[in-house]
Order: structure tokens, then C-alpha cells, then sequence
């Protein structure tokens, strides 16, 4: 079948073209634990554009080979007809939301023999088979990193008379972390990969402080760490920011999303040239290279419990007040377990009162044995401050990523749209290159059998000619 098919329409038949999806895509939900529509995560959201989708009956999605449930938020209106009930050519958009796997198998579910002969049928090996050939480019190569579960991503869209089917491509947002050497960047990054794996429930023997992460999905994002700021040569630092950020505005696979910005709160903030607190801070030049581009982020203070409780509000506004920084985008955390100062000192102060002279005799030791004795169970343990504030950070990065949802769509739709549309054209630029290395094969073994036919008449004619001069 050639995929046109018969439709009436004012009262005459026209022939009707089955839709053509040029691209599905969609962002990894915010929350993303593996299954769609999981309790505090995002819905699924997949934006397809094509052409003739309002003839679509039926939408269905596979997600990780279990179907899914399927609403359409936004469905395209009938396209315009021109007096000769011609389909213009303009391209249409469908969202489409995602739910939880159904919990029987789809009563149209779209298999080998599920349709009848006359109507195209879609076997789900091949479809996967196809698509990922169709999807492989010699020019740009895929460096998307997928989170678990959306390994197996595909929306099949039905009319009265076939299915199409369509891969989604899907994009993880990145979420950067930037400060000063042994401003808790790592400590951070490693508090937020626990509770991702854990889901909420801080676990800091998931990742040992001595095991290097520098980067990890967690919550459906991707956080990065990176090295430390060297303030010798901040120029250069700003310059090597600068050229990551024009890299994901290049390429969406490397694009940062938001910046967190790390500051350690028992730290100085460093500034320009000398110690001046009327210079900016050092930090900041790297900060201007993000808002010029447009690129949010947020300001996380660690190391919390470092500064006294009524020393903490007076150095947290200095903080802010250098950054020029929100209190609604700010969060105060600590990532890793703190020891407190005060209760290691008490329990040393307890050991020293209760420690004997090194001239003393074993006699006088066997005198001061009671008392230990005594104050032994009443020593107090060091205080250990757990984890905190972390939560409140990735609800905050979460907030701040909602908000600029619908515009990183847009961007994701545009982008994929251009990328088919540039391996369409090389593909048809192969293909004309073939036809015509094709032409000119035929046109020269044409002429060679047209010039060989002359020579052969001229050799008659010549042969001719002389067996009559021969005769007597």
C-alpha cells in the first residue's frame, strides 16, 4: 500500500495521506524515578510535530516495553483546505501526557497481527529496528545522557486506516555546581545522589567521602561537579566557563540548565584584586558569563553549623548582600554530617582534669581510679549533626527548572526539527548525486554505442566502396 487512502469531504472523495510525524521529544521529568507518573514526580511529557495529526484517533505510548496511559493536552485543529481541498503544508504540534502503565494490555495494542490485512500493520521488533537505523547520523553524534527507564521510549499515533510510530527523543536537564576550593561542591554533589538513591532518605555511607564523583543523575537531572576556582588566574576561569556555556547553546546534549553557586559559610569571599569590601566578589565574574546568556541559578551556603546559631543570620546577609543574591533562591545547608566543637572539647576537657602527672606512683593512680569511675558514664559523646538542607535544594533547583519547562520544549521541538530537516537534505543531495552519476553512466554508454554504430557504417560504406573499385 502506498499510504493514501480515500476520504469524503463536501461531497466528493479525495484521497487522504497518512500523517507524518517528524519528531517526538520530550525532558526527563523533574522527580524521575524510573516509572512515569511515580508519587512527587512531573507527568511524561511528549511533544510531537507533524503533519495530519488532527486525523489521529488513537495515541499510544511504550515506555521501557510496558504501555503506558496516554492524554492529549493539546490536539492540532483540522488543516486549512485550499479550493482544490488541497493540505497545506504547514506543520502541526501535539502534546501528549504519560502516564502510569496500564495494568492490562491495550485493547488496540499494536501488534503483528493485530490489525486486519487490508490496513498497515506494525511489528514492535522492527519498528524498534527501523527507528534506531533512522536515527543514527554520521554527522552528529548522540552524547544525550538517558536516565533509567527511558531506555525503550516510542508513541504510536492511529488513524481510520494506519499507524505510524515514532522513537521520543529525550534530554536530561544538566544542573552545574561551581565555587572556591573547599566550598562543600563535592560533599553537596554526593548528599544529592543519596537521597536521589534513596528517595528523600539521606544515606552518607551510600558514597564514601573518599570516592571521586564528579557527576550523577539524581531526581531527573544531572548534576555536575567542578573543580575548584583558581583566583590566580580568574580570567582564565571565566574564559573556560564562558566556552562550556556556548557549548550546550551549540549543542542541547551539553547545554547547563541552572548554576548553583557553592559558598562555604566559615569562608572569606574572596574579591577583586585586594581584600576590599567595596570590590565584587571574585565569584561573580563567572556568574556574569551565566546571566548573559540566560542561564538561572541559585546560591547554596554549606557548612551551616560551622558559625554560631546567633552568629549565622549576621554572616548569611553578608553572603547575600556580596552576591546580590535572592533569600527566595538562596538555601543554607549542611551536606555532610558535622561534628560539633564544643561537646570534642568538653569530652577532652574531661579526659585532661581526669589525667595523672606523669611523676605520680602507681599508688596515687589507684586513688584517682574512682573518681574516674564516677564521671566515666556521665562523659558526654561528641555531637554529630546530621544532613540538612539538602531536600530543600533540590525542591528549590526544581522550582526554578519548572518555571523555564515550557520554553526548554520549545527549544528541544525546534532543535530535533532541525536536525531532520539537515539529514533530509543530505540525504536527498546523495540521492540526486546518485541519480545523476546514474545519468551520466547511461548517457556515456549511449554515445559510446551511438559513435561505435557511426564507426561501424562508415567501415561498411569504406568496405563497400573498395570491393566495387575491385570489380573488372
Amino acid at each position: 500500500m502506498d499510504g493514501n487512502f480515500s476520504r469524503w469531504y463536501s461531497g466528493t472523495w479525495h484521497i487522504v495521506e497518512s500523517p507524518i510525524i517528524r519528531t517526538a521529544t520530550s525532558l526527563v521529568p523533574l522527580g524521575w524515578t524510573g516509572i512515569p507518573c511515580e508519587k512527587n514526580g512531573d507527568p511524561l511529557k511528549v511533544d510531537v510535530s507533524g503533519f495530519g495529526l488532527h486525523l489521529c484517533t488513537l495515541v499510544q505510548a511504550r515506555v521501557n516495553g510496558k504501555w503506558c496511559t496516554t492524554t492529549v493536552e493539546s490536539f492540532p485543529s483540522l488543516a486549512p483546505y485550499s479550493q482544490q481541498h488541497e493540505l497545506q503544508p504547514e506543520m502541526q504540534k501535539m502534546r501528549i501526557l504519560v502516564g502510569a502503565p496500564l495494568r492490562r494490555p491495550p485493547k488496540h495494542q499494536i501488534l503483528e497481527d493485530g490489525l486486519m490485512p487490508a490496513f498497515l500493520s506494525i511489528d514492535q521488533s522492527s519498528v524498534d529496528l527501523k527507528l534506531k537505523q533512522q536515527n543514527k547520523s554520521t554527522e552528529v553524534e548522540d552524547n544525550f545522557v538517558y536516565p533509567d527507564g527511558l531506555s525503550d521510549f516510542v508513541v504510536f499515533c492511529t488513524t481510520d486506516f494506519s499507524t505510524v510510530a515514532k522513537e521520543v527523543h529525550v534530554r536530561t536537564r544538566r544542573v552545574r555546581l561551581i565555587g572556591l576550593e573547599g566550598a562543600g561542591k563535592t560533599s553537596l554533589l554526593k548528599a544529592i545522589l543519596d537521597q536521589g538513591r534513596t528517595n528523600g532518605t539521606s544515606n552518607v555511607e551510600t558514597f564514601p567521602m573518599d570516592v571521586d564523583i564528579r557527576e550523577g543523575i539524581a531526581g531527573g537531572l544531572l548534576y555536575s561537579d567542578s573543580t575548584g576556582v583558581n583566583l590566580q588566574n580568574l580570567s582564565m576561569e571565566a574564559s573556560r566557563f564562558r566556552d562550556e556555556l556556548w557549548k550546550g547553546i551549540r549543542d542541547l546534549s551539553q547545554k547547563i540548565d541552572l548554576v548553583v553557586l557553592v559558598h562555604n559559610l566559615s569562608h572569606r569571599i574572596p574579591r577583586y584584586g585586594q581584600s576590599n569590601t567595596s570590590q565584587p566578589p571574585a565569584l561573580s565574574l563567572l556568574l556574569d558569563e551565566a546571566k548573559s546568556l540566560g542561564v538561572p541559578w541559585v546560591l547554596a551556603i554549606t557548612n551551616k553549623f560551622s558559625v554560631s546559631a546567633h552568629q549565622q543570620k549576621v554572616a548569611i546577609n553578608a553572603v547575600l548582600q556580596a552576591y546580590q543574591a535572592s533569600p527566595s533562591l538562596t538555601e543554607v545547608i549542611n551536606s555532610c554530617p558535622y561534628v560539633m566543637p564544643s561537646a570534642v572539647g568538653d569530652s577532652l576537657s574531661w579526659r585532661t582534669t581526669n589525667t595523672v602527672p606523669d611523676g605520680t606512683n602507681s599508688s596515687q593512680k589507684l586513688i584517682f581510679a574512682p573518681i574516674n569511675l564516677v564521671r566515666r558514664p556521665f562523659q558526654k559523646k561528641p555531637a554529630v549533626l546530621p544532613v540538612e538542607g539538602v531536600t530543600a535544594l533540590c525542591q528549590l533547583v526544581h522550582g526554578v527548572l519548572r518555571s523555564n519547562e515550557e520554553a526548554a520544549l520549545q527549544e528541544l521541538a525546534r532543535d530535533r526539527i532541525f536536525l531532520e530537516l539537515a539529514r533530509e537534505r543530505a540525504a536527498a543531495g546523495d540521492a540526486n548525486r546518485d541519480a545523476a552519476a546514474k545519468s551520466n553512466s547511461v548517457t556515456a554508454a549511449t554515445v559510446g554505442a551511438s559513435v561505435g554504430a557511426g564507426v561501424g557504417i562508415i567501415l561498411a560504406v569504406v568496405m563497400g566502396a573498395a570491393s566495387a573499385l575491385r570489380k573488372p
